[in-house]
């Protein structure tokens, strides 16, 4: 069975989660984790949200990291930048792609933490595969609406710098599984792709998903784009479980704002065998490109030295 994780066993260190911060906000609460700027928990007064993982585990399938200088998987590793090949590790063996980036198990350095809020940064080193330069930026925030994340890159480089740059939570309710949910989802096309989970074309997305389309049975790794946004500039995903009535129905509201041209969907089948993980929760990732982005060109950003990107994205628990 395929994973979403490179299939060689990591080592487990003694001690995984001594570099985290809680944070509060009335009934709100969070850990932050200092590896991949994750965060690892997030709950509404007793209700789940974010599905994290063990104190003595390694985040599974990328949960709750920053994604960059790129999301999702490029081809063989391989891409190109005024004529030059360049040649990325190879971190999903199965599917012979790079995968997720080169900061998912950097150890990200604390800027500034509060109460309710958390800063950290990363720097991305000029190296074989990507010889640029960036400085990343993540803060995690509770707020009256909910939980806010604000990502930041700057090239700190002497040369323009492709990047592109997502996380990789995994939502859910702890009194349902994924074949319980509906997902509400405004995109006009998505990603059909091959067995490696790479870009064939764009075709109309599923209609369904523009009024609410039941997961049961669903199994979804898919990337959607052409997004519909609402007046205030945010593009907003709602992910329901329950049966509808107000004791006993609850819902997620995800929102992107327009930094973000995509949405990844996972609905969590490709844990191993037996594990409890298997579509428990589901990875909902806002993202500023697509899958292969460097070979496809579409939607990376180039960033000319001195220059940067900001963007935010956040979720919101509501009760019937």
């Amino acid at each position: 069975m395929l994973c979403e994780y490179p299939s060689v066993p990591f080592p487990r260190p003694t001690v995984l989660t001594e570099r985290e911060w809680p944070l509060v906000h009335g009934e709100q609460r969070a850990v932050v984790n200092a590896r991949g700027g994750a965060l690892r928990s997030y709950r509404v007064g007793s209700a789940q949200v974010i599905d994290g993982w063990a104190d003595q585990e390694l985040p599974p399938a990328f949960n709750g990291a920053v994604l960059a200088p790129w999301p999702n998987r490029i081809r063989d590793g391989r891409w190109q930048i005024a004529g030059t090949e360049q040649q990325l590790p190879i971190n999903e063996v199965d599917r012979q792609t790079a995968l997720h980036g080169l900061v998912m198990w950097a150890d990200w350095q604390l800027i500034r933490h509060r109460a309710a809020s958390i800063s950290l940064g990363c720097r991305v080193a000029a190296q074989p595969g990507y010889p640029f330069e960036l400085q990343l930026g993540v803060s995690w925030t509770l707020t009256d609406e909910g939980l806010r994340c604000d990502l930041a890159a700057d090239n700190v480089g002497g040369q323009p710098a492709p990047f592109g740059i997502a996380t990789h939570p995994f939502f859910g309710f702890a009194d349902h599984r994924v074949d319980e949910l509906t997902l509400t989802l405004p995109a006009r096309r998505q990603l059909r792709t091959d067995d490696r989970l790479l870009p064939i074309e764009l075709v109309d997305a599923d209609e369904r998903f523009r009024t609410g389309r039941s997961l049961a049975g669903v199994e979804l790794d898919t990337a959607f784009t052409d997004l519909e946004w609402d007046s205030d500039g945010r593009c907003r995903l709602r992910l329901a479980a329950g049966t509808g009535t107000a004791s006993e129905s609850a819902s997620l509201t995800i929102w992107a704002d327009d930094s973000f041209r995509w949405w990844q969907v996972y609905t969590g089948d490709r844990f191993p065998a037996g594990d409890d993980r298997i579509r428990r929760s589901m990875a909902i990732e806002a993202m500023t490109c697509g899958p292969d982005a460097f070979n496809t060109g579409q939607d990376v950003i180039m960033l000319a030295p001195g220059d940067g990107w900001r963007g935010s994205w956040g979720v919101t628990r509501a009760q019937g």
